[in-house]
């Protein structure tokens, strides 16, 4: 018989197991520490212990998922307050073994009630900015989009459960040992613009402070240096924890993006070739990046560079009107 509790203090070398047994290798920081999952999952300032469900058989811990909600202005100066209308699933873990799908499944069941609760009218299945409040930096790649193909315990889960893919983000990784892809058009834009590399900036929004300020940052501009505005941005940062399966330093980069005004100039494919080269000289050995599977312009542009797609990761909706599986009733309470 599973007994389903809220969060407790005592509970992350627990939960740390789950995770290290359950959680894939690959798109994932694994193994994890205890104080790695308490200080960036369970640490931020609007962490609710009943948004974490802990699955006990016989008092021990044997599963436990992780719900919340995002943030009303992701991108904004100034701290933010969670919107409760859309509320996220964003991690389920179960000890492996006959009982772990149903273990799942039950759990994700609990998360619904508890969203449900607090008056979420859309449901999600995996987190993808701004709907990733607890995970970036730990799970789900360069950017914590959706839930990785490899982690089939969690997919199968919402999948049983009628929860419906909405949305399918490519993982793509360079291997920086690799000979540098050499553009023809670089000198001239090299001449045309310059490049700046802002080592530990300051976050660029409250999201981002939360969930990689612990890692070390990097922004970088591209400037016409005739006219002084930004051409292109981009954001990266130090993954290295995500290579302790094979020992490999990793770079991510996000946030690529190419003023309207200057796209399908070279620059977009001027910068990245620019960060891989600056990623060469600090001894990173692997970069990643993601981006939506229907973005065809950026898909052909990483691959140009010599990308390699290598997972999958999928955001999941669960369709209205919702089920009275998780309808939340006064007479359950999780503490």
């Amino acid at each position: 018989m599973i007994h389903f509790r809220p969060f407790r203090n005592s509970d992350p070398p627990a939960l740390v197991k789950l995770w290290n047994q359950s959680v894939p290798e690959h798109s994932c920081v694994r193994p994890l520490l205890v104080h790695e999952l308490d200080d960036h999952a369970f640490g931020s300032v609007f962490f609710d212990r009943a948004g974490l469900i802990v699955a006990e058989r016989d008092s021990r811990p044997v599963g436990f998922v992780h719900a919340g909600f995002g943030p009303d202005q992701p991108v904004g100066e100034h701290p933010f307050a969670l919107t409760p209308e859309m509320g996220v699933v964003a991690m389920v873990a179960a000890e492996p073994g006959p009982d772990a799908q149903a273990t799942a499944e039950s759990l994700i069941v609990e998360a619904e009630r508890y969203l449900r609760s607090r008056g979420a009218q859309v449901l999600y299945g995996g987190g993808q900015f701004p709907l990733n409040p607890f995970y970036w930096g730990l799970y789900g790649g360069s950017e914590a989009s959706g839930v990785p193909s490899s982690h089939t315990q969690f997919s199968s889960a919402l999948s049983a459960l009628g929860y419906e893919p909405i949305s399918t983000t490519v993982h793509l990784h360079y291997d920086l040992d690799q000979e540098e892809s050499r553009d023809p058009r670089a000198p001239l834009l090299r001449r045309q613009a310059a490049v700046e590399f802002i080592e530990d900036p300051v976050p660029s929004n409250w999201w981002e402070n939360i969930a990689l300020s612990d890692f070390h940052l990097t922004h970088v501009r591209l400037e016409s240096r005739t006219e002084g505005v930004e051409i292109a941005r981009a954001h990266t940062w130090d993954m290295t924890w995500f290579g302790r399966g094979d020992g490999r330093t990793r770079i991510g980069v996000y946030g690529v993006e190419v003023a309207p005004a200057h796209r399908g100039k070279g620059y977009g494919r001027f910068l990245l070739a620019e960060i891989l080269r600056h990623a060469r000289e600090n001894n990173f050995e692997r970069a990643e990046v993601q981006t939506l599977a229907d973005n065809q312009l950026a898909l052909t542009l990483y691959q140009s560079l010599g990308f390699e797609p290598v997972e999958q990761s999928t955001v999941f909706r669960l369709p209205a009107p919702f089920p009275d599986r998780s309808r939340p009733h006064e007479t359950h309470r999780l503490d």
